[in-house]
C-alpha cells in the first residue's frame, strides 16, 4: 500500500519537465526575437544567416562561464547542507510526540489508504533536495561540455537544463519554508505547554 503511495506521490515532480520546457520555449521566441527581429512563424524555425553566430557569441561571453559556476557552486552547497537540514527537521519535528500524535489523528480520522506516512513529508523534502542536487551539476556540466557546440539548439539545451534546476530549486525552497513553518508550531505550542505547566507547578 505504502509502495504504491510513494509511487503516486512522486508524479507531483512530473510538472517540472513540462514548466521547463514551457518556459524553454518563450526564451527561444524572445532570444531569436532580439536577434533577428522575424517577421513570420518560419522566421523561428528557419533562422536568418548569421542568427546563430549572434545568439552563440552572447552565450558564450555572458552566460557560459556565470552559469557553470553558479550551479556548480549551488549544487556543492546543497549537497553540503542536505544532510544538516534534514537531520534537523527529523530531530525538531517528526520526532516529536506533538508530532506524532497529530498524525495519528489524521490517520484515524482519513484512513491509512488516503494518508501519507509519517516521515513522508520530510521524504519529499529530501528528495527534491536531491534533484535539486542533480540537475544544479547536469545544469553546470551542460555549459562546459554541450554548450562548446555553436548550435542554437545546443544552447537552447543548457538553457533548458539551468530551467529545470531552478523550478528544483524553488520547489526546495518552499518545502524547506513549509518544514520550518511546522516546526515553528511545534516550538511554540511546546514552549506555550511548558510554560502553563510552570505556571500550574506541574513540570518538573
Amino acid at each position: 500500500m505504502f509502495s504504491q503511495k510513494k509511487s503516486s506521490n512522486n508524479l507531483k515532480e512530473r510538472w517540472v519537465v513540462p514548466v521547463a520546457i514551457v518556459i524553454s520555449a518563450a526564451l527561444y521566441v524572445a532570444i531569436v526575437s532580439v536577434a533577428s527581429g522575424p517577421t513570420s512563424v518560419l522566421g523561428f524555425i528557419w533562422l536568418e544567416p548569421g542568427t546563430t553566430a549572434k545568439i552563440f557569441e552572447f552565450y558564450s561571453k555572458n552566460l557560459r562561464g556565470s552559469l557553470f559556476t553558479g550551479f556548480l557552486a549551488l549544487g556543492g552547497f546543497l549537497m553540503s547542507a542536505k544532510t544538516f537540514i534534514i537531520v534537523n527537521m527529523k530531530k525538531e519535528v517528526y520526532d516529536s510526540d506533538s508530532y506524532e500524535e497529530n498524525w495519528l489523528d489524521g490517520l484515524k480520522l482519513n484512513g491509512a489508504e488516503y494518508y501519507s506516512s509519517l516521515y513522508y513529508p520530510l521524504r519529499r523534502l529530501s528528495n527534491i533536495i536531491f534533484y535539486t542536487i542533480s540537475s544544479s551539476f547536469i545544469a553546470s556540466i551542460s555549459q562546459l561540455t554541450v554548450g562548446l557546440f555553436e548550435a542554437v539548439p545546443a544552447v537552447m539545451l543548457c538553457l533548458f537544463t539551468v530551467v529545470v534546476a531552478v523550478c528544483f530549486l524553488m520547489l526546495s525552497l518552499y518545502l524547506i519554508k513549509k518544514n520550518l513553518a511546522t516546526m515553528f508550531d511545534h516550538l511554540d505550542k511546546s514552549s506555550i505547554e511548558k510554560m502553563e505547566a510552570d505556571r500550574n507547578g506541574t513540570n518538573k
